[in-house]
């Protein structure tokens, strides 16, 4: 269990230089510049700041106004060794800063990125995604996002998220939420522009807080995904920020300095987004996020369900919504038709009607995906009349799934390919095969299963993995050459059946 922050500050007066230090590869580095003599809106006011790499690189980032005349910027180093950092602005006393930092190893994971159809961590490692929108327990949709990290319930929605559920990312519903329609008794501090000054004056403490979380999640190799907008009344344009607009770019600016610098981040524009911007928009926005995030995470479009929209033209993941449980034909066609990674960001939810979501329906789509090119997915239990005992109950079979796919699969994810027609029979179940090495076959409903391993050689460590506690029962050692007969431990409920060429691995 990792707690360790990671975060340096650097102080600089108007004229003065920052000194060097330590932080960690993937950690936030933060320096801090003091101006007292700006006049106006703060927010507009540009600070760009350009990193040096100890092996020449260099990166441009954002700076942004944290209140009281201090600007920062917030960098994630990508290389170890001594960087050097200096700053431009068109106001005298924001630039050319200077100062220098070193960055020495950490053991955090290397940011998420899209690699053709697969999720990556870093330039190797495949990774299967689970967002996670956490809740608390006294089931305030708003809870999370508002409290302060220090908070019991903060604590233990991250610890939960982590160790229960094995989130890669989680999710705070859409950035831009203001105080009307259902929102409307949400508190200040769950909110990102001061009330009644959308889209002009940002809420700092709500930033703050968020950042705050954030490091305490990326010190557990977790991250965010970052959706801007919703939809009907909490539409942008109902608080100024018009397609294209200073409040619009304003907002985006923002979002980008103070959440970039942090290695699983993925970028999404807004639900139903085809209702209020054109697909030129939805280019565009996509263009200018991979043009301002130096670290040029993965960026998508909601499309599909009632998002209307589609995938931007250089976007670099698919976002698909959809309210219901996919079949496996469904994922494969999601899978097939993409040349990059899918996320299904429609959140799955069991406590709304929408969808109609049960926890084994849930779980079934947990392994379906992740048995379909490790499709990300969502998974929300903080929406509707959240059931926090069912939450406990329920929840840590995600966590089952994503624990095998990180530790228990031998296999890299991107290895497996879908091969249904292995099974000789058994209904509802589905099989991702890395040939003659590892079978993975996730059966819907227990019972009797005849896997043809005839191509295969060797033998094989076969066992039935309990997908709702993570229980392990062995199986037998079947060898290849031949079709066999396994037999699930229950029958009418979900397993998931593991064969592993001794051999092999």
């Amino acid at each position: 269990m990792r707690f360790w922050i990671g975060l340096i500050v650097w102080h600089a007066a108007a004229s003065g230089v920052c000194w060097g230090s330590e932080t960690g590869l993937w950690q936030r580095f933060e320096a801090q510049f003091i101006n007292k003599s700006w006049q106006g809106n703060p927010f507009d006011l540009e600070l760009a700041v350009r990193f040096t790499s100890p092996s020449g690189r260099t990166i441009d980032h954002l700076g942004f106004y944290a209140g009281g005349g201090h600007w920062k910027v917030y960098f994630m180093p990508d290389e170890l060794g001594e960087w050097t950092f200096r700053t431009r602005s068109p106001d005298g006393d924001l630039d050319q800063q200077s100062g220098s930092f070193v960055c020495v190893d950490s053991v955090l994971e290397p940011p998420l990125r899209a690699a053709g159809r697969y999720w990556k961590l870093g330039p190797d490692k495949g990774d299967f995604p689970v967002i996670w929108n956490p809740p608390v327990p006294d089931g305030a949709h708003w809870g999370f996002r508002a409290r302060d990290l220090y908070d019991p319930t903060v604590q233990e929605a991250l610890r939960f998220a982590d160790e229960e559920v094995g989130a890669r990312l989680l999710g705070f519903s859409a950035l831009l939420i203001a105080s009307v329609d259902w929102a409307q008794s949400w508190p200040q501090e769950a909110l990102p522009f001061v009330v009644g000054k959308e889209g002009t004056e940002f809420f700092l403490p709500f930033w703050d807080q968020l950042n705050a979380k954030l490091d305490a999640a990326r010190a557990r190799d977790m991250g965010a995904y970052i959706m801007l907008y919703s939809d009907d009344a909490m539409t942008p344009d109902h608080f100024g920020l018009t397609p294209y607009s200073t409040a619009e770019i304003r907002f985006m600016r923002y979002v980008v300095a103070r959440l970039a610098a942090y290695p699983h981040i993925l970028w999404d524009s807004g639900i139903d987004i085809g209702e209020y911007r054109s697909r030129e928009w939805i280019d565009w926005y996509a263009d200018w996020f991979l043009e301002h995030d130096p670290w040029r995470h993965p960026v998508g479009s909601r499309s599909g369900g009632g998002s209307g929209g589609g995938m931007p033209q250089n976007g670099t993941y698919f976002s698909t919504g959809g309210a219901s449980l996919p079949s496996r034909s469904e994922l494969m066609a999601f899978y097939s038709g993409s040349e990059v990674p899918v996320a299904h960001t429609d959140h799955w939810r069991p406590f709304i009607g929408r969808g109609h979501w049960t926890h084994r329906k849930i779980r079934t789509a947990t392994w379906r995906c992740g048995l379909t090119g490790a499709q990300a997915l969502y998974i929300d239990y903080n929406q509707g009349k959240v059931q926090y005992d069912a939450v406990v109950r329920e929840a840590g079979a995600i966590g089952v799934a994503s624990e095998f796919f990180r530790r228990v699969l031998r296999s890299d994810p991107t290895r497996l390919e879908s091969s249904d027609r292995l099974i000789v029979a058994g209904d509802n179940a589905i099989l991702a095969a890395h040939p003659n090495r590892e079978y993975l076959i996730y059966d819907r409903d227990g019972g009797s299963l005849r896997i043809d391993l005839s191509s295969a050689q060797g033998v094989f460590r076969a066992d039935w993995h309990n997908p709702r506690t993570g229980d392990k029962i062995s199986s037998g050692e079947p060898r290849g050459g031949m079709i066999h007969t396994f037999v699930s431990p229950t029958q009418d409920q979900d397993w998931v059946l593991h064969i592993v060429n001794r051999d092999q691995y």
